[in-house]
């Protein structure tokens, strides 16, 4: 008879984004009183989060030498990304002042000593908590508060320095105490998401065994010190006369000569990325070496590479021809005040012909108009979105709008995003009208095509790969799009050749995604990447091997698979403050047998979230093989209540009922599971209850439902067969078979059920 149980139930992942994304507007520490944190006395650290070693000098030192940049950089948005909390710096209104919401009650009141909010905490009640810093200073200013443990926490409301109100900027999160996004938990919190690029020379400094940060910096804002590195040996080279020229400044220089490294720099903070070192140290010329960037899929971007979530610049920017070309930031913008080179089309008409693009007979729109009515190079070329409730941020893939692509696949376009009265097909159509029929080749044409169509679009993916013509994010996308198809003819191939390739962040990507194939197809092509020369590569690289028998690594590759395995390890460690951190920890020790260890990952990753569920799953799965069944009953059922349309969950608990013979609720858990999830062994397995149980008119719909879903599973197809045999339905059987055999010809259990039914058919 069919075994209910499937050996492969629960599948662990082979990497988790530890970038979670949420952007954090941090400010400035302040004094040193006794406040009552959640109702515990707790003593403040007097802001000393500064702790300035003699390498670094500060802003203030590079004034005497540097006038025109120091006073450019005064009261940029640098110099205000984080500052103490004083009269001069605090925008909002604390004159007894409130905001209230369905999601958040907060009051405001200044003393005598500083700024106060009173708001529910974790213990779901109201306390005072005093603000020690500022956080950004437009279009809004968000405040921090102390928590116990060195926490630095971002209140859940913000001041809107536009309409000089009080605003949630995230108000349709709801979050409650114990989920990461709450205000109290880790999605807010400065040190582990705001201060490595709001503060200069950060040391995040978190202790997973004492669950406690000891983070510092070296400058309370993004300082000189924070792109060009520590000042002191460029000061006394100066004074000693030996600077030779520019390529012995010792310290950091941006050139314009080599925009990639420029690009990188300013990378650092304007991307959406991993940290994969516990801080980032001056001399690195890839920012690969510190940082992995998240690649252009959903829900970061859209399908075809526009900002979706917010992704801070990078990944857009490292998709244009611009990027392609040499263009690098400060082409655009000043640096040090961070302001535009020029206004409107001025800025854009410095490098393409005025009389070619800024004219109707391009962007089809009035001369005369006003700016915002699609005159602007920006209007088209750069659409935006709005973040954190008021902050407009634009695209800066510098993309051809492509509503023909909005049509097919619903991605957004510049044009509808403007004229919100009209249609994608009436915005395709004014196009052709104007620029014919033929759109010039483009990356997102596959990206978007692989999000519809992804077993169909695989041969597309694999082009996008191979074409160095396209930009590395693109083609690193591609690679990790490949992976769950890596068993795929010809997919493999082309992610081991990607291993090759010039640009870290697709050697990187190719890493991860041949780290899904088996381990004699992926330890020769992998084995050399642990000598990279850039560390994000040498990581993904040891990842994928993390499991490989020790004596399976090439004799001279030994060495570095140790040295790479310690920088693996180590950005471990550098991200064990965040749930997902923990979870692949968890993962790697899963897997590596070490059960207890994984055990202890899996509850620190959810003890960090509580609805990561993920942690949870696999947790489930370690204590089932562990013959705790009741331990895993209750993981599920808090899965389910957490997720009310997690099919996997219901799928997972109802193989478990039916195995603990409570057959009626193993019925019912399996059905949502197969409902839900569409999920066609599902069907299979309740279709297996119901004959196990006598009920063979449920047993036939539901084995009916998986092969509809799909209808070469040889297994259903048995498994039909087998009920129809036992209920005497010998031509209904046979005709089962046959179309079988359609799809597996040579399957031998179905080959010799119709032997054996066309032996009972003849007696």
């Amino acid at each position: 008879m069919n075994s209910l149980r499937n050996p492969t139930l629960i599948v662990l992942a082979i990497a988790v984004a530890v970038a979670l994304g949420f952007a954090v507007y941090l400010a400035d520490q302040d004094t040193g009183a006794l406040d009552s944190v959640n109702g515990a006395v707790h003593r403040e650290t007097d802001g000393n989060i500064v702790r300035q070693t003699d390498e670094y000098l500060g802003s203030a030192s590079c004034g005497g030498c540097h006038e025109k940049q120091y006073s450019d950089w005064r009261g940029s948005h640098h110099e205000q990304a984080m500052q103490h909390a004083s009269a001069t710096t605090v925008k909002g209104n604390f004159a007894n002042t409130s905001f209230v919401s369905d999601a958040v009650s907060v009051s405001f009141t200044q003393k005598k000593d500083g700024f106060y909010a009173r708001l529910a905490g974790t213990d779901s009640v109201e306390h005072d908590y005093k603000v020690l810093y500022t956080f950004g200073t437009e279009p809004l200013q968000q405040y921090l508060v102390a928590f116990p443990d060195g926490r630095l926490q971002q209140l859940p409301v913000a001041w809107d320095t536009q309409s000089q109100q009080w605003f949630d900027p995230q108000p349709t999160l709801k979050a409650r105490p114990g989920e990461w996004v709450h205000w109290t938990e880790g999605g807010k919190n400065w040190n582990s998401m705001c201060a490595d690029c709001h503060s200069t020379a950060v040391a995040k400094n978190f202790s997973a065994v004492e669950n406690r940060y000891d983070t510092a910096v070296e400058e309370i804002s993004v300082g000189c010190e924070s792109c060009h590195g520590p000042g002191r040996d460029h000061q006394q080279a100066v004074l000693n006369g030996a600077i030779a020229g520019l390529g012995d400044l010792k310290i950091d220089a941006m050139s314009a000569a080599n925009p990639q490294l420029m690009v990188d720099n300013c990378g650092r903070c304007h991307a959406r990325r991993q940290a994969i070192t516990e801080k980032f140290e001056h001399g690195s010329n890839t920012l690969l070496d510190h940082y992995l960037p998240s690649l252009l899929n959903p829900p970061l971007y859209h399908s075809d590479g526009q900002i979706l979530d917010e992704v801070f610049v990078y990944g857009s920017f490292l998709q244009s021809k611009m990027y392609a070309a040499g263009v690098s930031c400060v082409n655009c913008h000043e640096p040090h005040s961070a302001r535009l080179k020029g206004e409107g089309n001025q800025l854009c008409t410095g490098c393409h012909s005025a009389a070619e693009f800024d004219s109707p007979q391009h962007h089809h729109h009035s001369e005369t108009a006003a700016l915002a009515a699609g005159n602007q190079c920006i209007d088209c070329h750069m659409p935006g979105r709005l973040y954190m409730g008021n902050d407009f941020r634009r695209d800066h893939s510098f993309r051809v709008p492509r509503p023909d692509l909005s049509v097919a696949h619903a991605t957004p376009n510049a044009c509808t995003g403007c004229h919100t009265d009209e249609t994608d097909t009436w915005a395709a159509d004014n196009v052709v009208s104007w620029f014919g029929l033929v759109r010039a080749s483009h990356f997102s044409d596959v990206l978007t095509a692989a999000q519809s169509h992804p077993r169909e679009s695989l041969g597309l993916l694999v082009t996008l790969l191979k074409d160095l013509s396209q930009p590395a994010i693109a083609r690193a996308t591609a690679a990790s799009q490949l992976a769950p198809a890596i068993a795929v003819d010809g997919v493999e191939e082309a992610v081991t050749s990607a291993l090759q390739d010039l640009h870290p962040l697709v050697r990187a990507s190719a890493a991860s995604a041949l780290a899904q194939a088996s381990l004699p197809q992926r330890l020769a092509p992998l084995a050399p990447l642990l000598d990279d020369p850039v560390r994000a590569v040498r990581i993904a690289a040891a990842q994928a091997l993390i499991n490989a028998p020790p004596m399976r690594i090439p004799n001279q590759f030994r060495e570095s698979f140790r040295l790479a395995n310690i920088e693996y390890q180590s950005s471990l460690m550098a991200n064990s403050d965040f749930p997902t951190g923990r979870l692949q920890m968890a993962i790697d020790a899963h897997r590596g047998g070490d059960e207890q260890a994984a055990e202890g990952h899996y509850l620190a990753a959810v003890a960090i979230d509580n609805h990561l569920n993920a942690a949870r799953m696999n947790l489930a799965q370690l204590y089932y093989n562990q013959g705790r069944l009741a331990d895993a009953e209750a993981l599920y059922r808090t899965t389910i209540t957490q997720e009310p349309n997690a099919s996997e969950a219901f799928y997972a608990l109802g193989l478990l009922l039916a195995e603990q013979r409570h057959f009626g609720e193993a019925a019912q858990m399996l059905r949502s599971a197969a409902t839900l999830g569409n999920n066609p062994r599902a069907w299979y397995n309740l279709a297996v209850l119901y004959q196990q149980t006598g009920n063979p008119e449920m047993a036939e719909k539901s084995y009916l439902q998986a092969l509809q879903l799909a209808p070469g599973n040889s297994d259903f197809t048995v498994g039909l067969v087998s009920l129809y045999s036992q209920q005497g339905l010998t031509k209904k059987a046979l005709a089962t078979v046959a179309q079988g055999l359609v799809f597996a010809p040579h399957d031998s259990r179905l080959l010799q059920a119709r032997e054996a039914l066309q032996r009972a058919a003849a007696n």
